[in-house]
């Protein structure tokens, strides 16, 4: 049976740290024509009204469904990209917003989609490739759609489909010394002893996997 979905919602997260963004490079791991992400992880006090937004959809979501076919019974719940999770012993929210980068529409035509960047002024950011070194801890906010879906084999469910990030404090490389959780200490200094190289990409393995 084919039903008919309620409107999709557009939002925006509070000030947010990302984790694993791929804004500038599509992640091809999972999908060869590519997926942008950016997961977003809100302070819990400050993710309240974002929550709110998005479970009141889904009640709807669920509650629409069943006005359409009162007789099913085995209403199936998909995995959801959002939620409360407790993160270095803070309680955050965290959602995980994706983008397809390209496909072929209904008509046999190709597309091709990017997300929106603006910096902290709110202005675009022109020179995309200067945020190719984008790391886990940096500051934006992110506007994404929510959109409520039904597949017989998931379930019911809302998928997040990224639209724009605003940049607002960028952490590049293997990311600062903060957001690998590291304070000032009274002891040794880079500038009294030998540096040396380290590759972000090699000794700090994380995982990837899509959602």
């Amino acid at each position: 049976m084919n039903y008919n979905l309620i409107d999709k919602l557009k939002l925006t997260t509070p000030v947010a740290k990302l984790k694993y963004p791929k804004l500038i490079e599509p992640e091809t791991k999972f999908n060869p024509e590519g997926v942008y992400k950016a997961t977003a992880i809100i302070d819990s006090a400050e993710a309240a009204a974002l929550a709110d937004a998005l479970d009141d959809l889904l009640t709807r979501h669920k509650a629409s469904l069943k006005q359409q076919d009162p007789s099913k019974k085995d209403w199936k719940l998909a995995d959801l990209p959002y939620g409360y999770e407790e993160i270095d012993g803070k309680p955050c929210f965290v959602i995980k917003t994706k983008m397809k980068a390209k496909g072929i529409d209904r008509d046999g035509r190709a597309w091709s989609s990017v997300p929106a960047l603006f910096d902290s002024k709110g202005q675009p950011v022109r020179d995309r490739e200067s945020l190719k070194g984008m790391w886990s801890g940096t500051v934006a906010k992110v506007n994404f759609e929510a959109c409520p879906f039904y597949q017989a084999a998931l379930g019911a469910g809302i998928t997040l489909r990224l639209k724009a990030v605003q940049i607002i404090d960028l952490v590049e490389g293997g990311g600062s010394a903060e957001s690998f959780g590291f304070g000032e200490e009274d002891a040794w200094t880079g500038a009294t002893a030998e540096a040396t190289s380290f590759d972000s990409t090699t000794s700090v393995p994380f995982d990837e996997s899509d959602f």
